[in-house]
């Protein structure tokens, strides 16, 4: 989601000397999905005619997915994105049938802190009737679009809870976040909501080192950081620390937007960048996926959560 600078070579191997000397308390790892439609998203960015038409790409990108999902034995949790479930019924009724949890990413990708309380319920029911219909399953979590439930828009808990979720994955602790909320800390933690009750929040994994916060749980942070860091990353991230990655991650093919040789230069070249920016992560995810799976026990978030709200480890 967002550029990220490689850290220099003496600075990486500090990183992974502390590593080193941390103990891995995080034995298992929640892994995530946020199922969108690149092609629908980047061109509505960069103001392409006709952009809410179905990309050409999403069915390979997730038979791609799933196939390594299988190769690994591991089961995710997909933050389904309303538009795109309209656009590719199909593809989310194939990945419920996998076994796969299916959470909600939200309906048109819109930041929550640019809607209202109302608008941003509004669009989680949207989502929500999307998603029932497809699978006849009513989903428990939710995860914000650019995970911009920030400081200034914290309501959206209270929202999310009336809605009747009862987790929230939107928390990351990454300095290329604008109005982040502070994390408390690195572990799952149930938010004490002013209107009374609770809500679950599972963060993305963050490895902090002194004041440093490095992003470890996103694939498009893994196309600049070396595996291994990665890896360590993890191991100091804390427990069920959360992963993510995109379908266009995953994708064999390089990424294009497809603007249309009609579109204006300034369009076509604003849909070039975005497609550079995003074929780096494409890259490298699958073999970061491999390692991690190699190293970590994956689960679900909805596995997470039920073991949370029992009153469970989050250690084993």
């Amino acid at each position: 989601m967002f550029a990220y600078r490689r850290p220099r070579r003496a600075a990486v191997r500090r990183l992974l000397r502390l590593a080193a000397r941390s103990g891995n308390d995080a034995v298992r790892v929640l892994l995530s999905v946020d199922f969108e439609d690149w092609h629908q998203l980047v061109r509505r960015r960069v103001g392409a005619a006709g952009w809410s038409r179905p990309g050409p790409a999403l069915e390979r990108q997730t038979a791609a997915l799933l196939a390594l999902l299988d190769e690994l034995g591991a089961r995710a949790t997909f933050f389904v994105l309303g538009m795109a479930a309209r656009s590719h019924p199909a593809l989310v009724e194939a990945i419920a049938a996998r076994g796969h949890e299916i959470a909600c990413h939200g309906d048109q990708h819109l930041p929550v802190h640019s809607q209202t309380p109302g608008q941003f319920a509004e669009d989680l029911r949207a989502a929500r009737a999307t998603i029932e219909r497809l699978t006849g399953s009513r989903p428990l979590g939710y995860r914000a679009p650019a995970f911009s439930i920030g400081e200034a828009s914290r309501w959206a808990h209270d929202v999310l809870a009336a809605e009747g979720f009862a987790y929230d994955a939107s928390m990351h602790d990454s300095p290329r976040i604008r109005g982040r909320i502070p994390a408390t800390g690195a572990r799952p933690h149930a938010l004490q909501l002013e209107r009374g009750g609770s809500l679950w929040e599972l963060p993305v994994a963050v490895w902090r080192v002194g004041s440093a916060r490095i992003p470890v749980g996103g694939a498009s942070y893994w196309s600049v950081l070396p595996t291994a860091l990665v890896l360590r990353g993890l191991a100091s991230a804390g427990p069920m620390a959360g992963l993510y990655l995109h379908p266009h991650e995953l994708d064999p093919l390089p990424l294009n937007a497809s603007v249309g040789s009609d579109a204006a230069v300034a369009t076509r070249v604003h849909a070039r960048l975005r497609a550079l920016q995003r074929n780096a992560a494409r890259r490298r995810a699958p073999s970061v996926l491999r390692a991690i799976a190699g190293r970590y026990r994956t689960i679900t978030y909805g596995e997470a959560y039920a073991q949370l709200s029992a009153g469970g480890d989050t250690r084993s």
